[in-house]
């Protein structure tokens, strides 16, 4: 007689270029994966536009980068980036790219800044979620 033993490893968070805490990294997704775009956020011309949008409950957010250069998208607070981790999913967008958030799992209000600027207002923003 046989006995079939399965062992399963799971990781949160990341697509392979780091973690929420780690500076730089932004791409720890915080679990889960991007659920039906429910507003878009475009990055150009220095600043994000819309600052603020309202999602519902299970929808993401969706990051257009048309800045000329990368910009690293990441949760409230610096440098921790704790705050609401499906942010994080978004990371280091290049100019050109775009990536969604995942899916947000519950009501509440975001923040999100540019990692690599955080101080600077124009990539801060909110995200609302219902």
């Amino acid at each position: 007689m046989f006995a079939a033993v399965v062992m399963t490893t799971t990781t949160c968070g990341g697509n392979g270029g780091g973690s929420p805490t780690e500076p730089g990294g932004g791409s720890g997704g915080g679990g889960g994966a991007p659920g039906p775009i429910g507003a878009t956020i475009t990055i150009a011309n220095g600043r994000v536009t819309p600052s603020e949008v309202t999602v519902s409950v299970g929808q993401s957010v969706n990051f257009v980068n048309n800045d000329g250069t990368v910009r690293n998208v990441s949760s409230d607070p610096h440098p921790v980036h704790t705050d609401c981790p499906q942010i994080n999913a978004v990371g280091n967008l290049s100019n050109n790219q775009s990536r969604p958030t995942n899916a947000f799992p519950q009501a509440r209000t975001c923040g999100f800044h540019n990692h690599d600027d955080p101080d600077n207002g124009n990539f801060r923003g909110r995200i609302n979620i219902q």
